[in-house]
């Protein structure tokens, strides 16, 4: 990663990555406190590592709907953040709950990014889904707010061959 920048956006969009340039784009107009900020960040750096790693063609639909579900997977749809978005219920099974978080905000994500219909968007989210959502590289869980979760996958990095130690 060679560049982050900050800058005025139009459109529906709070950031993005351009695998052309290997830089992340963080929209100030967009990003209006620290943790949205901070959110869009690592949504972006989460396409980053998808490209360098998995070499994503972001002209794929396919390989789009995938990094897409991955972002959400790992950012956006906490129980917290999917209930306050009216996609959560005390009530319901909490796993499919995030399930279908993660699916809408790829969904929305797909629709976006490729101005494509809401039919091609979903259909290209539910082709790729099961194999995206279970793909936890490189943290190998969905870190939790509040948790010692990212100290956990820092220090459990040598068991995906991350780091050269286990200390």
């Amino acid at each position: 990663m060679r560049h982050i920048s900050c800058e005025e956006c139009t459109g529906r969009v709070n950031g993005g990555y351009d695998p052309e340039t290997n830089q992340v784009v963080v929209c100030h107009n967009a990003s209006s406190n620290r943790k949205m900020c901070c959110n869009v960040l690592a949504h972006e750096l989460i396409h980053a590592f998808d490209f360098c790693r998995a070499k994503i063609d972001f002209k794929n639909i396919d390989h789009l709907a995938c990094t897409e579900i991955r972002a959400a997977n790992f950012m956006h749809c906490s129980f917290l953040s999917a209930w306050s978005a009216d996609e959560a219920s005390l009530f319901g099974r909490i796993k499919k709950q995030h399930q279908a978080c993660v699916k809408n905000k790829a969904f929305l994500s797909v629709m976006t990014v490729r101005n494509v219909s809401k039919e091609d968007a979903m259909d290209a989210v539910n082709r790729v889904f099961d194999r995206c959502y279970a793909d936890l590289t490189p943290m190998g869980r969905i870190p939790r707010r509040r948790s010692h979760d990212g100290d956990r996958c820092y220090s459990e990095g040598y068991l995906f061959g991350y780091t050269g130690t286990n200390s």
